[in-house]
């Protein structure tokens, strides 16, 4: 039984340096290991970030990859909680019900993009999507208790390409097991529209028992242009 339990532990350490390289929207992306500090950054110039500016619909459209519906099936419930933008949550605000209408809407900033959402209800939301020439969202909460575990957050931006990047880890910490959660996204207009391209990594391991579980995928949505009337 012990010779099992240290095999599979091995196993475990094993997965948990591994690493590997892969290309998001024709930009090459190199995943670090599982407990690697370093953050997952790619290479940014402010020159080549792109002209976001528009209004979209929060409904998108699948275009290649994983067809999964649920990571970007809605552009604002993706910006609100998988690169857990400041502000789009909203306290105090009606819950997010979108409608066939409900649009998502970039206009330029000094730090970036500023994001609103409307639902078609109205529920409106507001928040900021960075470039930050690579560096760390000083404004990215560093530590936030999630339900029901606590998760640090650090996010990292730049542009690379024609596209913005947008780089979100959550360590967390429950109980008797540990993970990390990374998603990389990507951001370029494309016919008239948002083409946003998406990979995730998810590693989970125990703290007592040696058991280790990976989960990932990559996925691209276009969300189509919309009319500030509708």
């Amino acid at each position: 039984m012990n010779m099992i339990r240290l095999a599979a532990c091995g196993l475990a350490l094993a997965a948990l340096t591994a690493c590997g390289a892969s290309r998001l929207d024709g930009v090459p992306v190199a995943w670090t290991g599982f407990r690697d500090a370093r953050p997952m950054v790619l290479p940014s110039d402010p020159a080549q970030c792109p002209d976001l500016a528009g209004v979209y619909r929060a409904a998108g459209e699948y275009r290649a990859g994983d067809k999964d519906p649920q990571p970007l099936a809605d552009l604002y419930q993706f910006l609100a909680h998988s690169l857990d933008l400041h502000g789009p949550q909203g306290d105090g605000v009606p819950e997010w019900r979108p409608t066939p209408q409900a649009t998502v809407t970039f206009a330029p900033d000094p730090r970036g993009w500023r994001v609103q959402a409307w639902d078609g209800r109205g529920g409106r939301f507001s928040g900021q999507l960075p470039a930050l020439d690579g560096a760390q969202d000083g404004l990215a909460p560093r530590d936030e208790i999630r339900p029901p575990m606590p998760a640090e957050i650090r996010r990292y931006a730049g542009c690379t390409q024609g596209r913005l990047w947008v780089s979100v880890r959550y360590d967390w910490r429950q109980h008797e097991s540990m993970g990390v959660l990374r998603h990389v996204a990507l951001f370029r207009r494309d016919a008239g529209g948002l083409l946003v391209s998406v990979q995730r990594e998810s590693d989970s391991i125990g703290m007592l028992l040696p058991w280790y579980s990976n989960d990932g995928g990559s996925f691209q949505y276009w969300f189509a242009p919309a009319s500030i009337s509708e």
